[in-house]
């Protein structure tokens, strides 16, 4: 049951990167304004829970726990999220820091993965590999910023996410399948 678990999650990555591709393709900029109001709203609900937690704990604990000035930032910065996500989709550049950095974390959950299938003695990890070092290739360029265009930048990153996605995905199923035939 724990691998059928660790499989799906795997396969729900590898469709998730995939879609998010496809949707950055064809309609970056309200997209990207979703990402970011969606990130406001996030703020917002964490600003509300630490208020009520804070107003919640014991007088003394809370005033240690600095839960309402956490609150209020939060709140603060999801509300200037809501309200100013297509002045943030215009700036661009924090919009690109967090595409960077969701590649980069994914390129380092796929070197787990990477790791984990050499450490098995399992098939086909190079293609976990390959994907690993082209979804960190990614957060580099993203970084370093070459492109001056956005919809440039934003085109080359639906395009990774949709490579990237079906080789993780076609890189799950085969390592699957090896494992299975190990098995028998």
């Amino acid at each position: 049951m724990e691998k059928l678990k660790h499989m799906s999650g795997k396969l729900i990555l590898c469709v998730c990167e995939v879609a998010v591709g496809i949707v950055l393709l064809t309609a970056p900029e309200s997209f990207t304004k979703l990402v970011v109001t969606a990130a406001g709203i996030l703020f917002c609900v964490l600003g509300v829970l630490a208020v009520i937690s804070y107003f919640g704990a014991d007088p003394e604990e809370a005033a240690l726990s600095r839960q309402l000035t956490r609150g209020l930032i939060s709140l603060c910065v999801g509300v200037f999220l809501i309200y100013k996500a297509g002045w943030i989709v215009r700036s661009f550049m924090p919009i690109t820091l967090f595409y960077g950095i969701a590649s980069l974390l994914t390129g380092i959950v796929k070197l787990q993965w990477t790791v984990d299938m050499i450490r098995l003695h399992r098939g086909m990890w190079q293609t976990t590999a390959v994907a690993a070092v082209l979804s960190i290739v990614i957060a580099i360029v993203v970084f370093a910023s070459p492109f001056r265009v956005r919809n440039t930048l934003w085109t080359f990153t639906a395009i990774a996410l949709i490579i990237t996605g079906v080789v993780d995905g076609a890189s799950a199923l085969m390592s699957q399948r090896d494992r299975s035939t190990h098995v028998g």
